[in-house]
């Protein structure tokens, strides 16, 4: 038993002499030192309320097309999306207006909200696990929710390069379609 101990503590004083001969790990998570001022942050752009423009052409997908809300609901999408800066909602509405809608119908997009959001938001919307939003509850429209998906938000994950843009769209729809109530 003496002799166990004696070797595991022989090998782990060689493993450590091992690493020791190696050059030490770059340290990571840490900013550099500054040796400047500080410079003060850039002015956040506001967001606009979405919804008050005519469709860019015929080829833009039918969920862009402005929904019949009540006027209840136009307000609250409004106050919801002015929180997501308007250069996120002019390339949601450009994604939207390249995307075609054969490219949408492939996706199978109840796969890929359970493969991606489902962790967070819940198969029905409503898990809220690390602060994600009630999606049963979201009254955010269409170009909001694809900003959202596309650019993340706080803990969310910016699936920009995780999804195609369909796939980001067809997400949103489905969202909006089967979780909303």
């Amino acid at each position: 038993m003496q002799r166990i101990a004696i070797l595991g503590g022989l090998l782990l004083v060689f493993l450590l002499g091992a690493c020791s001969s190696e050059t030490p790990p770059a340290k990571v998570n840490q900013a550099p030192a500054r040796t400047t001022a500080p410079q003060t942050p850039a002015p956040v752009a506001k967001a606009a309320p979405v919804g008050d423009e005519a469709p860019a052409s015929k080829t833009k997908t039918e969920a862009t097309e402005p929904a019949t809300e009540s006027p209840e609901e136009e307000v609250a999408a409004a106050k919801e999306e002015t929180l997501i800066p308007e250069e996120e909602l002019t390339k949601a509405r450009a994604i939207l207006a390249s995307v075609k809608e054969e490219d949408i119908q492939a996706v199978n997009a109840k796969k890929k909200y359970k493969m991606y959001c489902a962790t967070c938001h819940g198969f029905t919307g409503n898990l809220n696990v690390n602060g994600a939003k009630d999606l049963t509850k979201s009254v955010l429209r269409i170009e909001g929710s694809v900003a959202q998906i596309y650019h993340g938000r706080g803990l969310m994950t910016p699936f920009k390069g995780l999804m195609t843009e369909a796939e980001i769209v067809a997400v949103a729809r489905y969202i909006e379609k089967n979780l909303r109530k």
